[in-house]
């Protein structure tokens, strides 16, 4: 009948679900194969959006009435990540060593500390020191997060070749986009979804790096003052700890506590430590970060824990630094199509999302 609307068979719908399935193991079996040479692209399209996003704010500075030139903006940027880089890699290279050093000495603090807290408490059926130690292992994780950290500066140079190319070819994105697509309509949505990306991932890549700064300057200062070992670099640790969601934040508290206490066996000094790194995390992270990303990002955070395991399991650690900002680009792009539209309601934190994907109502003009 011409009245009614024509349901689509249940075959078919099925049949679409099943291709959208494999296409969606395809897709995670390829990023999981191909890691060495997608992780550090995907990473140098953040450091690109990092670029522009500092150049932008460069931008909006004047002198006697006069804004910085474009150029001057992108090379300022440019110089300023390039040493922030630098130094972070030298104070690496110089706790390298004394890191692996003292990591043994401090296991055995650990488990000496363990030992005496089993006899205190004189459990029933009280697990042995052994068993507990293994879940602490602080030679392990420091050793590990060295090794991320290495293994992130190998990278380094293959991440800037890619973004010395995406830097050159982004004065022509509009070009082929115009030559791409042929209808007008189309063509102005697609430039809407690339703007809206755009703004929110600057937005976000910029606040959430001055953020993770400032957590890891107080980090520092807090862990110099109480003289803890690696103060500097437990401060590194929590700038990169303060992009992975929730455990991050975690992470930084317990980890730089920890040491302080098998360092001085004090629980006076380690409950100091540990509340001064609490009020720092709870103050940026739960203060002043959502005050200045405001809700631009407007996630569920159901689906961000999700996401954090999801790409943790495809990409280990690089995919827990990467994984906000894909759902955020994933939430945005379904957010501009009727048919995926629902799909993007669910991800988001409110339920109510515009034409941009934030929970804002769109103003007409």
């Amino acid at each position: 009948m011409s009245g009614q609307r024509e349901k689509t068979p249940i075959p078919e719908v099925a049949s679409s679900f099943a291709l959208g399935f494999i296409v969606i193991c395809l897709v995670i079996y390829i990023l999981n194969v191909a890691r060495s040479i997608v992780i550090p692209f995907v990473i140098a399209v953040f450091v690109w959006y990092l670029i522009n996003a500092m150049a932008r704010g460069f931008g909006k500075v004047s002198f006697g009435g006069r804004k910085v030139p474009r150029r001057v903006c992108f090379t300022m940027a440019i110089l300023f990540l390039v040493l922030g880089v630098w130094d972070i890699f030298e104070l690496i290279s110089k706790n390298i060593a004394n890191v692996a050093v003292a990591a043994p000495l401090y296991q055995r603090n650990l488990e000496a500390l363990v030992s005496k807290v089993v006899l205190f408490l004189n459990m029933e059926h009280q697990p042995t020191v052994q068993e507990l130690v293994s879940y602490l292992n602080l030679g392990s994780i420091m050793t590990a997060m060295v090794k991320m950290l290495s293994g992130l500066a190998g990278k380094t140079m293959i991440v800037m070749f890619y973004t010395g190319f995406l830097l050159y070819e982004q004065r022509f994105f509009d070009r082929k986009i115009s030559g791409m697509i042929q209808t007008p309509e189309t063509k102005r949505q697609v430039r809407h979804i690339l703007k809206n990306i755009d703004i929110k991932m600057q937005r976000y890549i910029w606040v959430k790096t001055l953020m993770s700064a400032l957590t890891g300057i107080l980090t520092f200062v807090i862990l110099k003052y109480w003289q803890v070992d690696f103060a500097a670099f437990w401060g590194v640790m929590a700038f990169f700890l303060n992009f992975i969601p929730y455990v991050g934040s975690l992470a930084s508290i317990a980890l730089p506590a920890i040491i302080a206490l098998v360092q001085f066996n004090d629980m006076t000094t380690f409950l100091i430590v540990l509340a001064g790194l609490s009020m720092v995390q709870g103050v940026i992270g739960q203060g002043l970060d959502p005050f200045m990303m405001g809700e631009s990002l407007n996630l569920s955070p159901i689906f961000i824990i999700s996401s954090l395991a999801m790409w943790g399991m495809i990409w280990g650690v690089p995919g827990m630094f990467l994984s906000i900002p894909i759902l955020a680009m994933i939430m945005i792009t379904l957010s501009q199509f009727s048919t995926t539209r629902p799909i993007a309601v669910l991800l988001s934190k409110t339920g109510v999302i515009d034409s941009n994907g934030d929970g804002k109502k769109s103003v007409k003009k």
